[in-house]
């Protein structure tokens, strides 16, 4: 059945998928940080308990250098040129949705709470990024997920009947197995936004790492108000391209205005990955 959409981060003894779930985001985040970030590995941790999701951030980056190793244009850094599973894997993001199954899927609790706002502006992904700090927002049925942040591309990379967005905010998740799941939320041109006001008011200067104390935001506010979705497994979209992510592509968008999306363009603009195969794999949607 075809379905159609219009779009509007004394001593510690760390836990081996602690130590996993690190590795895992600071190889995907490598072109984002300082040469000697991932040496945050060796330093003493907080721990957590058992079954808690981690704050996996990478550290402040700082001044952080802008020296990108890929491109969004063609080129030999450009995305048919991206390294390993990038280009052998065989279940990548973003995709087109062109059909989807019914199934009874496991119903998604959004719990997200208002956080002091922290912002990266990382250069090395062409990404404004907003960081949250630990917690246990996010359930599918009784599994609980860690949002680590979220952060925004200009066009919105996954399509429904070849049809992308004019922008897109993923919200990047983390389980305590250390499985991602990202949250992708379309966004139209429309009324002004009054989250997306507050975050450009904030933004760093390229490279760095901002926390503004006393102002505070909530993610579920940039969430529309119908949560109907699409499931399907995926990749992250920019390099190393890891599999294994979960993806949820709300069928409804929110909206921002114009002024806004120009806006965000000032900072990064065509950073959308070029669709994917499908290849066979199962897409979903709940049973009503």
């Amino acid at each position: 059945m075809s379905h159609t959409i219009m779009f509007r981060k004394h001593r510690w003894i760390l836990p081996t998928f602690q130590v996993l779930a690190f590795l895992v985001i600071c190889s995907s985040l490598v072109h984002a940080t300082s040469g000697n970030a991932c040496s945050v590995a060796a330093e003493p941790q907080h721990s957590h308990p058992k079954g808690q999701p981690h704050q996996m951030n990478t550290p402040d980056p700082g001044n952080q250098k802008c020296d990108p190793k890929f491109t969004y244009e063609e080129g030999p850094h450009g995305p048919d040129h991206w390294e390993g599973v990038c280009t052998t894997g065989h279940m990548q993001a973003p995709i087109d949705i062109q059909h989807a199954e019914k199934l009874r899927l496991a119903p998604i609790s959004f719990l997200y709470q208002p956080a002091e706002l922290t912002m990266v502006n990382d250069c090395n992904k062409y990404q404004i990024e907003v960081r949250f700090p630990g917690n246990q927002w996010l359930r599918v049925g009784k599994k609980p997920y860690f949002l680590s942040e979220l952060h925004f591309h200009e066009p919105g990379e996954n399509a429904v009947n070849g049809k992308r967005p004019a922008m897109s905010i993923h919200m990047v998740h983390l389980s305590p197995e250390s499985t991602f799941l990202v949250i992708d939320v379309p966004v139209v041109v429309g009324k002004e936004n009054p989250v997306i006001k507050t975050l450009w008011e904030h933004i760093p200067e390229k490279g760095h790492e901002d926390r503004f104390p006393g102002v505070k935001i909530n993610a579920g506010d940039l969430l529309p108000a119908d949560r109907s979705y699409y499931r399907f497994p995926g990749s992250l979209t920019t390099p190393l391209c890891n599999e294994g992510v979960e993806w949820y592509l709300m069928k409804n968008p929110i909206e921002m205005s114009e002024a806004q999306i120009e806006e965000y363009k000032k900072h990064y603009h065509n950073t959308a990955r070029p669709l994917q195969p499908v290849n066979d794999r199962p897409i979903a949607e709940p049973l009503k």
